[in-house]
Order: structure tokens, then sequence, then C-alpha cells
């Protein structure tokens, strides 16, 4: 039986395959599946022109990877469903830029609420106060510069802001999380030589294991004349929950008073649980949802009541937990697109004469096949963002809100959106085996589909 920290391992895996070549973040340290997972290709992006509905000047673009950090997507859903949707608000990390998203009356702030920490914008969110590690992998100079600095104690209580970096403008979401460095791992890669036997360089590789602690406004970044080698500084405000114990905190108090808000805490465990016992006794739906690596190990998703639901700290564990199943979700998904695509590359390079050259390079291929395989997976991005199973946007909107309620409505709205697919895809299994095969076949299949799992 696998524990839940094994299943935490497999479940991530879309953060460390997206990340992995460049400053990244995972659940594991452990690389092994994710190269295997890799393409045997080079995978291109597909872009689109953007709606007239869409302010700013950029394109709407999809990622073959089904990365979700995209300012237009954020946007998109903000104007297409605004009363399901968060703004996240943005800006650009130049050099003594202040944010203009921060709210006015900065000044009036106490002094100890505004810390002083280095910046690290990534391609992901991370959930604080969840109890559960973090891995980021370093290999540009300025982020293992960062790294270095905190292990030597530059910053208090090795201390940084990683918050979220859009891939479409390279802007950085104001709202972060505070992360504090446990240990790290030198794992640079020197004396490496290319094929006619030329030294490379040495590769900087840093693995650094930390836990997400609080979260943070992003103000301003500090004024500095930064090289190419060196990391942002931030003025940001710390959120009032960091630090506090359980139920001691004021949105908690708040929500315990409205009535309205327990019924709401109790339906979204409700559905949490129903999601769940879904994934663990319909064989037939959970061969098509989740990769054969994760189908025995969900069966260790943790249980939830709705007292935890009230506590602002522990809604947090709640919120993370169902952020990994999105990212087991999405690698699935991932990965079957990729076996497609891998498939077309291969059989049409087969047909070209001379050797086959392996990996397969999309640049090689035939014009008409590369659109194929941008349309592809367009097609792909654009049905795995209509899933609502998103990693990324959804959990940055509940970390952007200041209202503990507001969080709870959110996530609730989420995971009964997901009870709601499932469901009616069972229905439509059970409607496919019941013509099939009969009652007295679909109520022995169906039994068979629970012994499996007990």
């Amino acid at each position: 039986m696998h524990s839940f920290h094994h299943l935490k391992t497999i479940l991530i895996l879309s953060i460390t395959a997206s990340h992995a070549f460049r400053g990244s973040s995972s659940h594991s340290p452990s690389l092994k599946i994710a190269r295997h997972l890799a393409s045997a290709f080079i995978s291109t992006r597909t872009t689109i022109p953007k709606r007239d509905t869409l302010t700013s000047c950029y394109e709407r673009s999809y990622s073959s990877d089904l990365d979700t950090a995209f300012e237009w997507l954020a946007k998109d859903r903000l104007i297409n469903e605004p009363d399901r949707h968060e703004e996240i608000r943005w800006f650009h990390p130049s050099s003594s830029s202040k944010n203009e998203a921060a709210p006015d009356g900065t000044n009036n702030i106490i002094d100890e609420d505004i810390k002083r920490m280095p910046l690290y914008p990534l391609g992901a969110v991370h959930i604080p106060h969840s109890g559960e590690n973090y891995t980021i992998i370093n290999i540009e100079q300025k982020n293992v510069k960062m790294a270095m600095d905190l292990v030597d104690g530059k910053w208090d209580n090795c201390l940084f802001c990683a918050s979220l970096r859009a891939r479409d403008t390279n802007r950085v979401a104001s709202v972060g999380t505070i992360m504090q460095l446990l240990d790290t791992e030198d794992r640079s890669i020197s004396g490496a030589r290319t094929w006619p036997g030329n030294i490379l360089p040495t590769l900087n590789r840093v693995v650094a294991n930390c836990r997400a602690v609080g979260v943070v406004e992003i103000l301003s970044i500090e004024e500095h004349d930064y090289g190419p080698d060196d990391y942002l500084i931030a003025q940001v405000r710390v959120d009032s929950l960091s630090g506090k114990t359980n139920g001691d905190n004021h949105a908690t108090k708040k929500a315990n008073g409205d009535d309205n808000f327990g019924s709401i805490a109790k339906q979204v465990i409700e559905d949490y649980q129903k999601v769940r016992s879904i994934y663990i006794n319909s064989q037939s739906l959970a061969s098509n949802e989740l990769p054969k690596f994760a189908r025995n190990a969900v069966q260790t998703l943790p249980t939830f009541d709705a007292d935890e639901a009230h506590d602002e700290t522990t809604l947090w564990k709640l919120v993370e937990t169902w952020q990994m199943l999105c990212n087991t979700i999405r690698q699935s998904k991932r990965t079957m697109l990729q076996n497609v695509v891998n498939e077309l590359s291969v059989k049409v390079a087969m047909q070209a004469k001379g050797p086959l050259e392996l990996p397969v390079k999309r640049k090689n291929l035939p014009l008409d096949v590369q659109r194929q395989l941008e349309v592809m997976e367009q097609h792909a991005a654009q049905e795995f963002i209509e899933l609502g199973m998103d990693p990324i946007l959804d959990f940055q909107e509940i970390l952007s809100m200041k209202d503990h309620r507001d969080r709870v409505k959110k996530l609730a709205w989420m995971i009964q959106r997901e009870r709601s697919r499932l469901e009616a895809k069972e229905s439509l299994i059970r409607a496919f085996f019941q013509e099939e095969l009969g009652e007295e076949l679909l109520a022995q299949d169906l039994d068979g589909d629970q012994n499996e799992f007990n």
C-alpha cells in the first residue's frame, strides 16, 4: 500500500517535468520519472489571435505541455465568468518598479508588517500552511546565488518570496508565498564532454528543499543595479495569518459566526469525499482519468471533516490536496497527448528517406505534419482548460483572496464542478454497460469495480 507521502511524489510530477530545466518546483526531488515522461521531440507553442474582449496587447497562446500560467487566460476567465473568478493582479518585475496593483495607503502599514526578501518568480503556485515540503531545482546563476545567500544566513530565517510568473507576459502576480529554505543539495555537473571530446562548462545545479509558510503581497522591487546574475529583492507585506495558531485569527472567528458559511463548509467536504470515493471505487472511470502509477496511490488521499473547512489554517491542507489531484489529472492528459504526438512524429519520420534520427525534431517534419501536431496540441489544451482542473490559476485566485469565506466558496465551486463531471461520466458508463451487458452483468461488473479497490 502506498503512503500519502508517496502519493504526493507521483501527483506533482507535472510541475517537475515542466520546470526541471530552469529554476523549478515540485513536491519530489526525484527526476527519474520526469525524464521518463520527456518527449522524443521538441515541443512548440501555438499562438492564435486574441479575442476582441481582451484589452491587453498580448496574443492568446496555448502550451503543448498543458501549462495554464497565462495572463491572457486569467483575464479571459474573469471576463467570461466574473462571478466565479477573482482578479489576479500582475506587475512587471523590472528594477526599481512599484507594484501598481498594491493598494494605496501603504505608508500607513505598521513597519513590522513589511519585510524585505528575495523574489523568486516561478511557473507554479505554492500552497502555504499545508505542512508539506517543496523541492526547487535551481540552475540559473541568479537562483543558485540566492540559494547560497539563504544558506549563508544573509536573509532572516532563510525566507524568500515565490510568486507566479505569467508565461505569456513575463509579469509576476502581486500575491506570492513565503518560502523557508530547509536544506540544499549541490548537484552540479562538471567534467562533461561533447561527442568530439570537448569539455563542457560546469552546470551549476542546486536542489533546495523548502516549506511554504505564509502569504505576502508584493509592494515593490527594491532599487538596485541588477546584473544578469542578480536575483530580485522585494518589499512585501506579510499576511496577518502567518505565525498564528489554528482558530486564533479574525477570519476564522468571523466565518464561524456565519450560519450560511456552515452549510457551504459542509457541502465542500461532502463533495470532496464523493469525488475521492469515485476515483477509488470506479475502476472504469479511474482508468480514463488517472495514469496507471496513480490509481492505487489515490486511495491514500486523506479525508476531511467540516470543522477543518472552518479553520483558516487547516483549510490550506484541503486546498493543497485538491491541487495535487488537479496536477495528477493534468499529468494524465499530458502523457496521453505526448504519446499520440510522439507516435505520429516517429511514424512520419520513418517514412522519410535515409536513417531514422532520434529524437525526432519537430522542425525536421513536413510543414503540414507540424501544423497537424500544433492543432492537436491546441485542441488538447483547450479541452484541458474546459475540464476545470487547472492546478495554477484557480489556486492563485485562492491565494489572492483576503477573506477566508471567499476562499472556501471558491474551493467549493471547484470541487462541486468536478463532482458533477464525474457523476455525469459515471452515468454514461452505467448506461453503456447496461445496454451492452444487461442488468445482471452490469451488477457483476460494478461489484468487480468495488472489489478491485477493497
